[in-house]
């Protein structure tokens, strides 16, 4: 069937989509479709997500301190650009802080267990 869809669209026009092979309607207007239709458009609609839209963006790799610092130098610069959302540059500067404040700890946890090994001490060992 060579032509256009057989259904109308919302604002009641003749749909101008193509037929599908063996059919007089399109995939969005055929009614075999219908189950497909909603695994389709649940799959968009979780792509454009704030998860997935940080995920497409996020490197996958350990970042040094320099690297995480460039990094959110350039999710700033998008969000004012207009290209990352606002919720997704402050979901990611929150993480960075995160990830920092980690850093710290364990950089410290470190120092502390050199100089007790300087001193001669054993380190408290906790029990939970």
């Amino acid at each position: 069937m060579v032509g256009k869809c057989a259904s109308l669209t919302r604002d009641g026009k003749p749909c101008s989509a193509s037929p599908r092979p063996g059919s007089a309607y399109c995939p969005w207007h055929d009614p075999s479709l219908s189950k497909r239709r909603a695994e389709w458009s649940a799959k968009g609609g979780s792509g454009r997500s704030n998860k997935a839209r940080a995920a497409k963006t996020l490197p996958t790799a350990l970042m040094t301190s320099d690297e995480l610092a460039a990094w959110l130098t350039v999710c700033l610069k998008q969000v004012i650009a207009g290209r990352m959302a606002p919720p997704v540059g402050t979901a990611a500067a929150s993480i960075a802080r995160t990830i920092t404040e980690i850093g710290k700890a364990a950089e410290i946890e470190q120092r502390i267990a050199g100089l007790e090994r300087e001193l001669g001490l054993t380190p408290n060992r906790r029990t939970s």
